[in-house]
C-alpha cells in the first residue's frame, strides 16, 4: 500500500492519513508523528500535544460531520502494530451512512470499535473519501 496516496494534510509535527480500512466506519483516519524518534505517548512534546488535540482533532472532527454527518469521535493511541507514536480516529455513527451508493452500516454500537469485517475498497473510492475530508478540513 501506498500510504502517501491515502495523505490527507501535513501539519507541523504530524500528518493526517486515510485509514485504508474504511468499512464500516467511513472517515476513520490517523495522525503520524513526523517526530521520529517518538515511540510511544510519553514521548509526545507539549507542542505535539497541543497541535493535536487542539488542531488536528478538531478539525477532523469538523470534517468527519460535514462530509458524513453527526458522529461520536473515538480517539485512541495503541502501537500494538506500529511501534511509531500514532493516533487513531474512529468516528461512531448511530445511523447508516450511504457513499457512492455503498453502505456503512454502524458494527457494536456503543461498544469497542473492534473487531469490524475488513474489507477492501477500491483506491477511487478511497481518493474520493481523502479528498471530502481534505476539503472540509
Amino acid at each position: 500500500m501506498d500510504y502517501e496516496k491515502l495523505k490527507i494534510k501535513g501539519f507541523k509535527y504530524w500528518d493526517l492519513y486515510l485509514h485504508k480500512n474504511q468499512f464500516p466506519y467511513i472517515g476513520r483516519c490517523y495522525a503520524w508523528a513526523k517526530n521520529n524518534k517518538a515511540d510511544k505517548i510519553n514521548d509526545m512534546t507539549k507542542e505535539e500535544q497541543n497541535e493535536l488535540f487542539e488542531i488536528i482533532i478538531p478539525r477532523w472532527n469538523n470534517s468527519i460531520e460535514k462530509s458524513f454527518g453527526k458522529q461520536r469521535p473515538n480517539i485512541a493511541c495503541f502501537g500494538n502494530t506500529s511501534p511509531h507514536l500514532h493516533w487513531h480516529f474512529i468516528p461512531r455513527y448511530n445511523k447508516k451512512i450511504i457513499f457512492k451508493g455503498e453502505p456503512f452500516i454502524p458494527v457494536n454500537p456503543g461498544k469497542n470499535y473492534a473487531p469490524y469485517p475488513k474489507t477492501n475498497m477500491d483506491s477511487e473510492t478511497l481518493q474520493e473519501i481523502k479528498d471530502l475530508i481534505s476539503i472540509n478540513l
